[in-house]
């Protein structure tokens, strides 16, 4: 019985240290390395958070230049509020009711009708010179039959005849081009510059200043060109 029990104790014992140098071990390996990872994985935060503020900082500088370099209306079209609607159809411009819109609707539709009437006017002119030049030619050939010594005095008449009838159209077409020109001068009236301030004051519902008229004349070029261009299919028989 006695050497029984050495024998136990003897196992005991030896267990308790393979069990004291396993367990010591492992707990020195594993608190050592989970040590180490720790303090990589501190450091790594406090990198990340340097790289953060450095972020920030750069993000700050960079939004300060943009807000320093940006002028302080991005876009025209902010200045506009009620003027916008400019950019309409031609349609709308033609068949618009709004009391707001009538000051430009009156200015768009005038200057189309001063455009076709300049065309009109320049057109007349043409044709006007190139009757003079006409009458012009005939009168050379009369001219020189005159002082042929072998031209007849038929042949003479014929040049008359034809020169007393392109005088008449000379006369015609002088005539049709002052009236033209008259037309277009009349029509010209409401297209000046203070009728356009004055309906952009009208519709606007923000202050007009010299952008926003350069905006809206641009805008309003096209539209009246056509218009022009309506008003003429309209009349051309």
């Amino acid at each position: 019985m006695a050497a029984a029990t050495g024998t136990v104790t003897a196992t005991a014992t030896a267990t308790a240290t393979a069990g004291g140098n396993g367990n010591g071990n492992a707990g020195g390996n594993g608190n050592g390395n989970s040590g180490a990872s720790h303090g990589k994985s501190a450091s790594a935060p406090g990198h990340v958070g340097k790289v953060d503020a450095g972020t920030t900082t750069s993000t700050t500088v960079d939004t300060t230049t943009q807000v320093a370099s940006v002028p302080k209306e991005k876009n025209i079209h902010a200045k506009l509020g009620r003027l916008n609607s400019l950019q309409r159809n031609i349609n709308a411009y033609m068949n618009s009711k709004s009391k707001k819109f009538a000051g430009i609707q009156a200015f768009v539709t005038q200057s189309a009708k001063a455009k076709v009437a300049q065309a009109a006017a320049e057109t007349a002119a043409a044709t006007a010179a190139a009757a003079q030049a006409q009458l012009d030619t005939l009168n050379a050939q009369l001219t020189a039959l005159q002082a042929d010594p072998t031209a007849t005095p038929e042949q003479i008449q014929a040049v008359k005849d034809q020169i007393t009838a392109q005088q008449a159209i000379v006369d015609a077409d002088n005539a049709a081009a002052d009236e033209a020109e008259a037309a277009a001068a009349t029509a010209t009236v409401g297209t000046d510059q203070a009728s356009l301030d004055a309906a952009l004051t009208d519709m606007a519902n923000k202050p007009v200043d010299d952008e926003v008229t350069a905006w809206a004349q641009g805008v309003l070029a096209g539209k009246i060109d056509q218009m022009a261009t309506k008003i003429e299919a309209q009349t051309t028989p």
